[in-house]
């Protein structure tokens, strides 16, 4: 614009100028897309705060139902449900230790937040999870549930809840540590200790295993320490079983499958006490399991049992070796055709399913030397001198599950309400029928019927 104000005109380029112009000159790229993307985010980070501040994360128990369940799923990384019925017992034992182990898990580095759900009201959902038996917890880990079998004392719970939110392996840099790290650890879990040990060796089973056992890899360590864990070389794998007080050493070799056979076969003890906890372990272990039973575990002669079968696997792992008292757990028993005639102790060999077999010439054991009638009982199921036989009660599964299931409540329900609407249908019916006998007969001619019905009619022949 000239000094005076005004704007000089000038003449428009030429056609072909022009065109040459709108040709070589770039294209401006209208930033929607980034722009959309942006919004997109923002969208996003949104939902997720309000989802995220629509439950309290100060320790409170959070109640939930149908229509907050999965937003709080998905709002938190670890959560714990309580699947509970309001008339169970066993629910209202358990809520106030739930109460006490919500603050402190809240606190962790990685916060376990604790919800309940009444199933017996939302049963859609509780069908979803297979909700069978109250009470029942799952523990959501990114939205992927894995059922929680461990203890319910708060303490106990919240020390093994810890293990899902632990990093894969813990680096220890001295005795103290190691130390720490057990009774960190408690006695829930087996627990591997590499001495020595590269973490690059156990990083990948450790983080397959996560969820059954504590590792960990001592960098710096005594003397005294080795004497304590029973190694007298590195590197050396120790195994754990505070619960059971047990340990063994593996010095390798480390390739192959031979050091996961290792770990696999120590997250069980040497001799498993069968209940309703242990099975669910050996149900997910592909061993064959040598199954004793016993008339009462607790008494002097089965825990001398018990020894003399630790011994015999150590020698055998690649079998389960358990117990189970008939005193203890008699429904489980009498699936294996134990009376009161039957010799015990019994030995046999399960499959963990619907299958046993029994060894000819070895099914009992006296009182005399039983460390060398257990080993002819192993020496004749390798050799295949065996029968084999189909359990009588419930498989596996039904021992785990030994509360009648919920289904089995509502399938018994709709049966009866069936039959009585089809019972009620059916004498609607005749006296519809009845009625409409009744009816035709008035139709007919009236003085004849009236006459017919009233000769034959006497009070007693009407039925209510």
């Amino acid at each position: 614009v000239p000094i005076g104000g005004q704007r000089r005109s000038q003449p428009p380029p030429p056609r072909e100028e022009a065109t040459a112009m709108a040709t070589t000159q770039p294209r401006r790229r209208i930033p929607y897309p980034p722009l959309i993307s942006v919004c997109a985010s923002l969208w996003w980070l949104a939902a997720v705060t309000v989802s995220v501040h629509e439950f309290p994360s100060d320790g409170t128990v959070i109640e939930l139902d149908d229509e907050s369940f999965d937003r709080a799923i998905s709002a938190f990384d670890f959560i714990l449900v309580d699947f509970y019925a309001p008339w169970c017992g066993h629910c209202k034992r358990l809520a106030p230790e739930l109460d006490k182990a919500a603050p402190v898990l809240a606190q962790l580095n990685e916060p376990i937040l604790i919800a309940k759900i009444n199933a017996d009201k939302y049963t859609k959902l509780a069908a979803k999870y297979e909700i069978d038996g109250y009470p029942t917890m799952k523990l959501f880990m990114h939205g992927v549930p894995v059922e929680y079998t461990g203890p319910r004392n708060a303490e106990l719970l919240v020390r093994f809840l810890k293990k899902f939110v632990a990093p894969d392996i813990s680096f220890l840099e001295s005795d103290t540590a190691v130390q720490n790290f057990i009774d960190m650890a408690g006695a829930n879990f087996p627990m591997f200790i590499g001495f020595g040990l590269n973490e690059s060796v156990i990083l990948e089973l450790a983080h397959k295993y996560k969820k059954k056992a504590w590792f960990s890899v001592a960098k710096d360590f005594s003397e005294e320490i080795m004497v304590a864990y029973d190694f007298d070389k590195v590197p050396a794998l120790v195994s754990l079983h505070p619960k059971y007080n047990e340990q063994s050493v593996f010095y390798g070799p480390y390739e192959g499958e031979f050091l996961e056979d290792f770990i696999r076969q120590n997250q069980l003890p040497l001799t498993v006490p069968i209940n309703s906890e242990t099975l669910k372990l050996v149900k997910d272990d592909e061993r064959k399991i040598v199954l004793t039973i016993v008339e009462d575990e607790l008494d002097e002669n089965s825990l001398k049992l018990v020894r003399i079968l630790r011994s015999a696997a150590t020698a055998n792992r690649d079998l389960i070796f358990g117990y189970v008292g008939v005193k203890q757990w008699g429904e489980f028993v009498d699936a294996f055709d134990i009376s009161k005639r039957s010799k015990l102790p019994k030995l046999l060999v399960w499959d963990g399913k619907e299958e046993y077999h029994i060894v000819v010439g070895s099914e009992g054991l006296d009182d005399n030397d039983q460390g060398s009638q257990i080993s002819r009982f192993l020496e004749g199921y390798r050799e295949g001198k065996t029968i084999k036989k189909e359990m009588n009660g419930p498989s596996l599964i039904g021992f785990i599950n030994s509360l009648i299931s919920i289904r089995t409540v509502y399938l018994i329900v709709f049966i009866v309400a069936v039959l009585m609407v089809i019972q009620n249908f059916s004498q609607t019916e005749e006296n519809l029928q009845f009625r409409g006998i009744q009816d035709g007969a008035e139709g007919t001619d009236a003085t004849t019927s009236h006459i017919e019905s009233h000769r034959d009619y006497q009070p007693g022949n009407k039925e209510d």
